[in-house]
């Protein structure tokens, strides 16, 4: 799962916090070979189709942006600008001039006027990661602008009209959000016309060798190194370990094993400690150790979690070993990874 083109990450601003990601010459590459991925790649196809606002969930590293780029270039705006801005990387005291853009004379240091991110995304998609770290004040100005198409930059009279394509993603559970009052709930439904959930990588384990295979590929090629392959034992306790930080987690290894083993097999003594030395604890029919003071809900978490793994990860299975229906293990899951 990755974008491969080198001009994806053109920045878009002097400060370097939101991007342009130029998706006319290219087509993103979200690898998969599971069942699950593959109806979400349907749904995604789908959704793109339309102009409906789309929120994007899952945990760190699991490929929101990819999914985001794969809406816009299956879509009638892929040969508009496609303009990702990290809502947690820009400062606060800035984020309405990146958003919306100012005018000459807006503040100590507009020199000149500038174009924000919904103009430069005009007739494209723009794109918000890690939405739920914008402020409640922003929030306000940018539903506004959700609602209405139109904006005013900082320091202007004039408003500006737009057509973009929104897309949203967060690694947190909005709803919680709401219920403390961190994130408006009115913003919430504006976004989340459609919602697309990609489950954690300890989830699709099935994955594991693909896309171990493509990052090898791909970094051999960038350092313009000899063919390496993975010996059996090294994929084994990669498909044994649960990857907390998901495909990124893994394309940084497979970068790092192309770096340090020079070896054309590359063997488990050049993985990370924390996966050769990583052990199941449990097995199925074994008994779990829960300590004392474990809230029930990360009990549960815990139980669910490692009955899985017993069972290669196989829902049905493990929906039938805890005696509950595979919807309602599907449910807790989905929960677990809003609570991330």
């Amino acid at each position: 799962m990755e974008s491969t083109n080198p001009n994806t990450n053109k920045k878009c601003n002097l400060n370097g916090n939101s991007k342009n990601s130029d998706l006319k010459e290219f087509k993103p590459v979200f690898l998969t070979q599971n069942p699950v991925m593959k109806e979400l790649l349907k749904t995604v196809n789908q959704v793109a189709r339309t102009n409906a606002s789309v929120l994007i969930t899952g945990e760190s590293g699991t490929g929101k942006e990819v999914i985001a780029q794969l809406i816009h270039f299956n879509s009638k705006r892929k040969d508009k600008a496609f303009i990702a801005v990290n809502c947690g990387a820009i400062p606060k005291d800035i984020i309405e001039s990146e958003l919306f853009g100012h005018e000459k004379g807006a503040f100590t240091g507009a020199i000149s006027r500038k174009e924000g991110c919904f103009e430069m995304a005009n007739s494209g998609t723009l794109f918000f990661d890690e939405i739920a770290e914008m402020s409640s004040n922003m929030q306000v100005k940018l539903l506004r602008a959700v609602e209405v198409s139109a904006f005013r930059r900082v320091g202007g009279s004039k408003e500006v009209k737009v057509d973009v394509r929104l897309i949203a993603a967060t690694n947190k559970n909005l709803k919680n959000g709401m219920e403390e009052g961190l994130f408006r709930e009115d913003l919430f439904y504006r976004l989340s016309v459609m919602e697309i959930y990609i489950p954690p990588l300890r989830q699709r384990k099935d994955d594991i060798p693909l896309l171990a295979e493509y990052f090898l590929s791909l970094y051999l090629d960038k350092y313009n190194l000899p063919v390496k392959k993975l010996s059996e034992e090294c994929m084994n306790m990669m498909m044994m370990y649960d990857w907390p930080g998901n495909v990124r987690e893994l394309r940084n290894v497979m970068e790092r094993l192309v770096i340090v083993c020079p070896d054309e097999i590359v063997q488990p003594k050049c993985l990370p400690s924390r996966i050769s030395k990583f052990e199941k604890v449990v097995n199925v029919r074994g008994n779990i150790q829960i300590p004392l003071g474990t809230s029930i809900e990360e009990a549960e978490k815990t139980i669910i979690t490692h009955t899985l793994a017993s069972v290669d990860n196989n829902i049905s299975e493990a929906a039938r070993v805890l005696g509950v229906s595979r919807k309602t293990l599907h449910n807790k899951l989905n929960r677990f990874s809003e609570m991330s």
